[in-house]
């Protein structure tokens, strides 16, 4: 569910040319009033935005090197304008978004503007009630377009209905607005922000990971595996220290082959465990079986 019929239509300014000042800020949140959601037999609810262009800067310490400037956005649901801390959901951080490329140097992970999902509760979608969205960041760095990452869009189809449904707000300070009579601060007609719902029938659908392989390259380290299934959509590499808890210390790859470089500062230690992960487009997770390095590996 999003103001277009094809969410491949949202090609504007994530992907890059001109941004328009379409950032995703402390100070610059957007929102979409979508219909109520369709009847129908569904497992799971997710609300998501198209999202490119995250910025980077200079090292302080090796200021030929540049480093991913650090944030995190967020995006809420509500049947209302207005969204409580209970309505609103961690969407991504910057080290997962495309970046922007620079024009005196070379940076790993520069792309087109990528889909981010965040599972929210299937009683937070009303099949009754107009369903907003927002997106922000409670990032303070994130005021301006040349430090923040960057909202798609798509021009609105002319043959369509010119009842606003999209609106700009540029006065919230690091959390979306909590009185519905303000937060519509700014009418947008022309263009539509890439905010969506997506909501996934029952499934029995299946991922397998194994085949994981791991060798260090200098102060690099490499991760491989692959994994078999209907419509993967991303996959990551997990670390451990003890086998039972585990965190991502890769990007997120949409597109096989899964071979993942980690940096000196992610590469396990002898003794501790990876393993790979991979997800589809319905939601369903799987991971490998753990990897521990061997002890002889420096």
């Amino acid at each position: 569910m999003a103001l277009t019929q094809n969410i491949n239509d949202f090609g504007r300014f994530a992907d890059g040319g001109d941004d328009a000042n379409w950032y995703i800020g402390y100070n610059n949140s957007w929102l979409v009033k979508l219909p109520p959601a369709p009847l129908g037999e569904f497992s799971h609810a997710y609300i998501g935005a198209k999202i490119g262009r995250a910025k980077t800067r200079p090292n302080p310490n090796k200021p030929w090197q540049r480093e991913i400037i650090p944030g995190k956005i967020y995006m809420g649901i509500s049947q209302t304008a207005a969204f409580t801390a209970q309505q609103s959901f961690f969407l991504a951080e910057t080290r997962d978004l495309p970046l922007e490329p620079a024009l005196d140097t070379q940076i790993e992970g520069v792309g087109a503007g990528e889909w981010f999902w965040a599972e929210v509760p299937m009683a937070q979608v009303s099949s009754s009630r107009p369903n907003y969205l927002i997106i922000w960041s409670p990032t303070d760095a994130f005021v301006k377009t040349s430090s923040s990452p960057v909202l798609a869009a798509a021009a609105v189809d002319d043959g369509q209905p010119r009842e606003t449904r999209a609106w700009n707000n540029r006065s919230i300070t690091g959390v979306p607005p909590r009185n519905p009579g303000t937060a519509l601060e700014t009418p947008i007609n022309s263009i539509s922000p890439a905010l969506a719902i997506k909501l996934v029938p029952p499934s029995s659908s299946e991922i397998s990971v194994s085949e994981f392989l791991f060798e260090r390259t200098g102060k690099k380290c490499l991760a491989r595996f692959s994994a078999w299934g209907e419509n993967i959509d991303a996959a990551w590499v997990e670390h451990s220290r003890d086998g039972l808890d585990w965190e991502r210390v890769s990007r997120v790859l949409r597109r096989q082959p899964f071979d993942f470089t980690l940096p000196a500062d992610r590469c396990p230690a002898p003794g501790d465990y990876l393993r790979g992960a991979a997800r589809d487009v319905l939601g369903t997770t799987a991971a490998g079986d753990p990897f521990q390095i061997p002890y002889g590996a420096q």
